[in-house]
């Protein structure tokens, strides 16, 4: 066989393979033309314009910046209304189907609770306990300042009356470490100061 018998042999079986693909449903064709023809950031950029301007009435919405970043386009969007001008940061997928506006940073959100976590643990091991009540706003609040692992240091009064009169708890949330009772909501920085823990 000669050298272009072969080419012409590879195209059609190369032809065929797709034909096949897209007639089992495998391969669709807007993917392909996305895949060759690409959707643009102005494509995109002008969609989520006339998406924020549908739904945001008498707001004039304008695109300050369109990246790629990790394969979404990051865009910044100007809202500018009677009472002022505010910027918005939306991430979108490249072909504009799917947006969002919160966004998880995998590695620094990683790092963050792993932090979170090993002062709650240091904390836990100077023996800090929180004394409140499971629904009290402000119960919730000091649990809120030591995030997910705060629970770990909780002791609820409404369930476990006996174990905050035994601490000497007269007022909820209050912080117990050793024969000291302080109560209040408490920071990171009064923790810190306190235990010698450090975030």
């Amino acid at each position: 066989m000669n050298r272009k018998v072969i080419v012409i042999s590879t195209i059609v079986a190369i032809f065929l393979i797709f034909m096949v693909l897209i007639l089992f449903g495998f391969i669709s064709i807007p993917s392909i033309t996305g895949f060759f023809i690409g959707t643009s950031k102005e494509t995109v950029g002008n969609r989520i314009k006339s998406l924020y301007e549908l739904a945001n009435p008498g707001t004039i919405i304008e695109i300050v910046t369109i990246t790629e970043e990790s394969g979404i386009y990051k865009i910044v969007l100007r809202a500018s209304d009677f009472t002022g001008t505010t910027y918005r940061e939306i991430y979108v997928t490249k072909d504009g189907k799917l947006l969002t506006e919160n966004v998880i940073f995998v590695e620094e959100s990683i790092a963050q609770i792993e932090k979170m976590k090993n002062f709650v643990n240091c904390l836990d091991e100077r023996g800090v306990r929180i004394f409140g009540v499971s629904n009290q706003t402000a119960s919730l609040l000091q649990l809120n300042v030591l995030g997910r692992y705060g629970l770990k240091l909780f002791v609820a009064c409404d369930i476990n009356m006996d174990a905050c009169l035994a601490a000497k708890v007269t007022q909820v949330p209050s912080v117990v470490i050793g024969n000291l009772v302080d109560p209040g909501v408490k920071t990171i920085d009064w923790f810190e100061r306190t235990t010698e823990c450090k975030f």
